[in-house]
């Protein structure tokens, strides 16, 4: 089992508590929903199944992924509609171009930046040929990456990678994704969490 699952396993609970707004991305699961040819989607580290309701309220044949099986059956109590897989971003496991669409919020963060342009490929491999993606990952500050703690999660440590707006960007092409549309969105919490949003589409 990876740092990462043990550590989601460990706060699921309080991390479900802590992050269930499901209307904070509501505006871009608006525009998602837009840009979709169909709707058979990924959610990449689903977590508790938060965005899950809204994909199967609007009719999408949803398959959520993440690392942690606490997060998973929180996530399968949640969406009755969904499917959902112990499957970490490393090692995805799908035939090629079979989903419409990926949605990624806040996962992608936590993979090094030695390994997500692999990550992004992966994630390519299974989209359509118009296949679409959202994805959001935090600004970058001072810190570029690395292993942090915050108070909310009792000190739990976590690793974060950070970014620039053009530096995220550069890297999406890279991995073979054409940027349609990129944001900062800042956060109404007590950390005023910079959020980078990209809307991507298969190259």
């Amino acid at each position: 089992m990876s740092a990462l699952a043990k550590t989601y396993n460990q706060i699921a609970r309080h991390y479900d508590k802590a992050n269930y707004k499901i209307d904070f991305w509501l505006k871009e699961f608006g525009f998602f929903r837009k840009l979709a040819k169909g709707k058979k989607i990924i959610d990449i580290g689903c977590g508790p199944g938060r965005d899950g309701v809204l994909f199967t309220k609007f009719g999408f044949d949803y398959t959520g992924i993440d690392v942690s099986k606490a997060m998973l059956k929180l996530a399968r109590k949640r969406v009755k509609r969904g499917k959902f897989l112990l499957m970490d971003f490393y090692r995805i496991k799908f035939s090629k171009e079979i989903f419409d669409g990926f949605w990624a919020s806040a996962s992608l963060l936590h993979a090094p930046k030695k390994r997500i342009e692999r990550v992004l490929r992966s994630i390519r491999n299974i989209l359509k040929k118009d296949g679409v993606g959202f994805i959001s990952v935090k600004q970058k500050k001072n810190l570029d990456e690395g292993v942090i703690a915050q108070n909310i999660y009792v000190g739990v440590k976590r690793f974060f990678a950070f970014y620039r707006k053009s530096e995220f960007q550069k890297i999406l092409r890279a991995s073979g994704f054409k940027v349609i549309k990129s944001y900062l969105k800042v956060a109404n919490d007590e950390y005023k969490t910079r959020w980078l949003v990209y809307f991507v589409k298969k190259a």
